[in-house]
């Protein structure tokens, strides 16, 4: 009953998205208002199927092979609800409803004067939709039935078995799903009569604002569950589809930053036209690296090679039509409007072209290894060190125009007067700069230039704050601090990171940096729906004083046949302790890794301050253009 229910529902959506889509070609009086009904029933029917499977997983409903493959009675409640999207099928469904909700506020952004623009808008939407909506009801349906139905479930993947995953995937769809408006608002705009003059950035710059905050904020998340859930003491590691979300961070990021060029000055349309585009291409492409089975990572789904194929063709086919579309129409949009390279638009621009070099090198080192194993079907391995050796030359020029960008004027700056401006922050800088390295007492040039590089855009932008200059928002300031305390985290974790790998038995002793380590006993501990070994660990300061315990696990579940483990972390403002406890006995000891990471606490502060700046930015830009939506 409940698979047949199930399927009604998403061929009832189905329906839906093809009335949407063919009622766009009405073009009458009726039109926008009957796809305002439409997406509002969409949006009911998506939730309704997507409450009845969170019902299913939550009564253990093992008629449902999604249930069966995912679940076990066992399961935590908790981890019975975040299972339906820690799945392929359930995530699907997540992504579409993300989507649909998307489509809804569209519908409510019409007025009079923009009847053809929203049209079209939804019109592209609804591509959209049905696109993922078939993709799921043919290849990936959650409501797919068993028979006959087992007695319990195969269980869930321990790693996912955690509270983030409640929170992180959710916020990375509302980022990549997010930008699927600013592409269909993009292809609108190619699509506009000559004598139709739409402020299209107006309608675009909303959406771009919440896509790239919540999935800056998404990422985050996945960075500090991978950092205590892996026990790899890092906290990012290049996986290719954490690359999958940091190219669309990238390309969002700079079209973010375009639409402040386009909205003051009219110029770079084109520009932020085809970026609007290219980032949602690159989430969709993103949904194929995670769901094609061509990749070994702890966040793929699925090995079916028709999923791939499906999506590939998908993209392939979003991506010419918005190209096509971008090539015959985007001339209309071409600005003579030239500016100075020494003004405020110029270190916009200059920034855009770093960033989007940034993406072309990060994909570059994700995509080539698979084309290359496709064709010759032989491996290469690109890691860290391609990536830190190509991204971070390009991240620091960036990072010093941040800094400069804000202080400038538009149209033009002479020297002496970006001197003037900037003088002040080369001081502060150098000033904060040099009281870390007196404070903390250990020097490095690399240390020094991420150092310099952070208090770099935290003078800035504390200066701005500070003068209340009105050309710059304050939400995008505190974006900016943000960004500040991120880039002193990862210097201080990346480069100054201790690590010890030793085989402890009980009472062993170990010092890392200032601290002592005692392994003090390990102990068999029962959880929920596994069994572990639990270490003792005390970590005593220099003056013999106990800072800690820590209680790191090895963690086995029966059900799934998996051990993992859960490591055990001392967090201040200045590093972590970190201890992951590995295999071992009584007799040979255990396999121990004890981390040092410095400041590693300001990467998540960094990030929170970003997200919060980002809220700001949002809630800032709806007050002033009131206008958008009716």
């Amino acid at each position: 009953m409940i698979s047949l229910l199930g399927n009604i529902l998403l061929w009832t959506a189905l329906l839906f998205t093809i009335f949407q889509f063919v009622n766009s070609y009405r073009k009458n009086n009726n039109t926008l208002k009957f796809n305002y009904i439409l997406s509002k029933g969409l949006l009911i029917i998506i939730f309704l199927s997507f409450l009845l499977l969170t019902y299913t997983h939550i009564v253990s409903d093992f008629s449902l092979l999604n249930v069966y493959q995912n679940s076990h009675t066992t399961k935590p409640i908790l981890y019975k609800i975040s299972g339906v999207w820690g799945n392929h099928e359930g995530s699907m469904l997540l992504w579409i409803l993300v989507l649909v909700l998307f489509n809804y506020f569209i519908s409510k952004f019409y007025n009079n004067s923009n009847f053809n623009f929203i049209t079209k808008s939804m019109e592209t939407q609804a591509l959209i939709i049905f696109g993922f909506l078939l993709f799921t009801v043919l290849t990936s349906n959650p409501f797919e039935k068993i028979f006959p139905i087992p007695d319990n479930g195969l269980g869930f993947n321990p790693i996912l078995q955690d509270p983030a995953l409640a929170i992180h995937p959710p916020l990375l769809y509302v980022g990549y799903v997010g930008f699927s408006a600013a592409f269909s608002l993009s292809v609108a705009a190619l699509h506009l009569k000559k004598n139709e003059n739409i402020d299209w950035y107006k309608y675009m710059k909303p959406f771009v604002l919440i896509a790239w905050t919540f999935l800056t904020i998404g990422i985050a998340f996945g960075s500090i569950w991978a950092y205590y859930e892996l026990g790899w003491g890092g906290w990012w590691f290049w996986d290719p589809v954490e690359n999958a979300s940091f190219m669309p961070w990238l390309l969002g990021t700079a079209l973010l930053h375009s639409l402040i060029i386009v909205e003051k000055k009219k110029s770079l349309q084109t520009w932020a036209l085809l970026l609007a585009i290219l980032v949602f291409l690159l989430s969709v492409i993103g949904t194929f690296l995670v769901r094609s089975g061509i990749l070994t990572s702890v966040h793929t789904f699925a090995l079916d090679p028709s999923r791939g194929m499906y999506i590939l063709a998908f993209t392939a086919l979003l991506g010419g039509y918005s190209l096509i579309s971008f090539g015959k129409n985007s001339n209309r949009y071409f600005s003579d409007n030239y500016f100075s390279f020494f003004s405020k638009e110029g270190s916009i621009l200059l920034n855009n072209i770093l960033m989007v070099v940034v993406c072309a090198t990060v994909f570059l080192g994700t995509i080539y290894p698979l084309l290359i194993e496709a064709f010759t079907n032989k491996k290469i391995s690109v890691g860290e060190p391609y990536f830190n050796s190509t991204v971070i030359p390009i991240i620091i020029p960036a990072i010093l125009v941040m800094g400069v960008g804000p202080l400038l004027a538009w149209n033009k700056e002479d020297n002496l007067k970006i001197f003037k401006k900037i003088f002040p922050s080369l001081i502060l800088t150098m000033v904060m700069t040099l009281i870390f390295f007196f404070i903390y007492g250990t020097y490095s040039l690399l240390g020094f230039i991420g150092m310099g590089l952070g208090f770099w855009i935290i003078s800035n932008n504390l200066i701005i704050l500070i003068r209340k200059l009105k050309s710059f928002s304050t939400g995008m300031t505190i974006a900016h601090l943000g960004v500040g305390l991120l880039i002193l985290g990862i210097t201080g974790s990346s480069v100054w990171q201790k690590e010890k790998i030793i085989r402890m038995n009980i009472n062993d002793e170990v010092k890392i940096k200032k601290y002592n380590v005692i392994l003090n006993q390990i102990n068999e501990v029962k959880g929920s729906n596994y069994l572990a070994l639990q270490g003792n660990f005390l970590v005593y300061d220099e003056n013999k004083k106990i800072i800690t315990k820590l209680k790191p696990e090895n963690r086995y579940y029966p059900i799934t046949n998996i051990f993992t483990t859960e490591a055990s972390i001392h967090t201040n403002l200045i590093r972590d302790l970190y201890i992951v406890l590995g295999e071992g006995n009584k007799g040979d000891g255990w396999t121990v890794r004890i981390y040092y990471n410095p400041l590693v606490i300001w990467i998540w502060i960094g990030a929170f301050t970003i997200f919060f700046g980002g809220l700001i930015s949002v809630k800032t830009y709806l007050n002033k253009n009131r206008f958008v939506p009716k």
